[in-house]
Parts: C-alpha cells; sequence; structure tokens
C-alpha cells in the first residue's frame, strides 16, 4: 500500500515538523559559523536596525580618534623640537658665560667663543624655519603652527661685555622657548590625551552594546542546535510507523 502524505494528516504534520526542525538547525549553523546572531533582517529586524546605527557610531568615533592621535603625534614633534632648541639656548648661553669672563679670556679665546656661538645660532635657526608637521610649519605663527618663536639674532661673544649683553638675548629665547613648552605640553596632556581617553572609552561601551545586540551567544545557540537536530533525529524515527524510510523523507524534502 502506498502511503501519501499529503493525504496523511498525521504524517503531514510530523513532516512539517521535521521541516521545521531542518530550517532551525541550519539557522543555528549559521550563526555558529558567523559568529552573529543577526545575519538578516529576519533574525531580528529592530536589533538589526539599532546595531547598524550603533555602528555607524562606532565609525564615527573610530575616525574621530584616529584625528585626535595624529593631532597628539603633531604636539610630540613640535614638543621634541622645543626640546632640541632648549638644549641648543642651554649651550649657548654656556658659551656666552664663558665668554663674558674679561680677566680670563685672549682675542684667540673670543674669537672660538664667537665661532661656536655662529655655529648654534644658525642650527637653532634653522630648526625653527624647518619644523613642520605634515606640512605645517610648527613654530611660524602662521596656520597649522603651533605656537610663534622669533629667529635668534645679535648674538656676539666677540667681547665680554658683548657676552654679557647676548645673555640677556638668550635668556628671552629661554623663556620663549619654555613658555611655549608649557603651552603644548599642557594643552597636549590635559586637553587632547584626555580627549582621546573619553573616545575611546565612549567607542568601547558602544562596541560592547552593538556586540551585545548582534554577536551569537555560543552556548544558548549550540544548545538551540542541539535540540533541533534531537527533533529532527526522533521525527526522522517516527516516520518509519508510517512505512517510510529517513532518505525517503528527504527525498520528498529535496523535490519539493
Amino acid at each position: 500500500m502506498t502511503l501519501s502524505l499529503s493525504n496523511d494528516w498525521a504524517s503531514s504534520v510530523l513532516a512539517n515538523n521535521i521541516s521545521l526542525s531542518f530550517l532551525n538547525m541550519c539557522s543555528s549553523l549559521e550563526k555558529l559559523s558567523s559568529g552573529y546572531r543577526i545575519n538578516s533582517a529576519a533574525d531580528g529586524p529592530a536589533d538589526l536596525v539599532i546595531s547598524e546605527q550603533l555602528r555607524t557610531q562606532i565609525a564615527s568615533l573610530n575616525q574621530e580618534i584616529e584625528n585626535t592621535s595624529a593631532l597628539i603625534y603633531k604636539y610630540e614633534t613640535a614638543s621634541s623640537n622645543l626640546m632640541d632648541l632648549r638644549s641648543q639656548l642651554t649651550e649657548l648661553r654656556t658659551l656666552a658665560i664663558g665668554a663674558a669672563n674679561e680677566g680670563f679670556n685672549n682675542e684667540e679665546a673670543q674669537e672660538a667663543y664667537q665661532t661656536a656661538a655662529d655655529a648654534i645660532v644658525e642650527r637653532y635657526n634653522d630648526v625653527i624655519a624647518e619644523s613642520e608637521y605634515n606640512g605645517a610649519v610648527l613654530f611660524d605663527g602662521g596656520e597649522g603652527s603651533l605656537g610663534t618663536l622669533a629667529a635668534l639674532e645679535g648674538i656676539d661673544l666677540s667681547s665680554a661685555e658683548a657676552a654679557e649683553a647676548s645673555i640677556a638675548t638668550i635668556d628671552e629665547a629661554i623663556a620663549e622657548v619654555d613658555a611655549l613648552q608649557v603651552d603644548i605640553g599642557s594643552t597636549q596632556r590635559y586637553e587632547l590625551e584626555s580627549e582621546l581617553a573619553s573616545l575611546r572609552i565612549t567607542s568601547q561601551n558602544l562596541v560592547a552594546a552593538e556586540s551585545s545586540l548582534r554577536d551569537t551567544d555560543f552556548v544558548t545557540e549550540f544548545t538551540n542546535f542541539l535540540v533541533e537536530q534531537i527533533k529532527f533525529k526522533a521525527g526522522l524515527a517516527l516516520f518509519s510507523h508510517f512505512g517510510l524510510t529517513s532518505s525517503s523523507v528527504l527525498g520528498l524534502f529535496s523535490s519539493s
């Protein structure tokens, strides 16, 4: 006797249940393999929309983090150059103090001090003119700069009297560099680095929120998969009461 599923209500219900279990198994496998609880709108329309909105916010925050990090690198570059300038001024001041020793230096010594001072002044002015970040000069007071530093001029160590006057000029340059270093360091630490830390925390919180919406709970999903697998196998076993084999049932599904 041939059994027709379309005319047998019990077997039809059982076939539908097996089909449903099979689809649920496939859904669980997709979630387990992708790592996402939501792989399409059908998995949760509202959650998908919220997740995509969070991803947009996260992407924007990550770009802000990159922008702020790049700005911090700019300030670090400026700070490094200022430390170099400060070192040169310290060396220049030491030379000036030596040149101001009227009772000890002869003419040759004064000339040696002047030659060394000229080299330092030239290097100092070159650093001011050439210090830049991403094409923007750092210390010319223009657009994109972080401050203004004047070129060093009038450094004369050819005599003790001139050296004394030059010490005052050097001290003014030192005060200028120190003030700019404090301003740049304070901005970097208390504004930029604080903002960067806040952006990172916000981004981490949004990532966690988006993950809770979209990511698969592997323990729960694997349990669901096992439950549906048991249902599927039990359903196939029950079909033996209708005189059908598992292969024939699967054949009916594949042909439908």
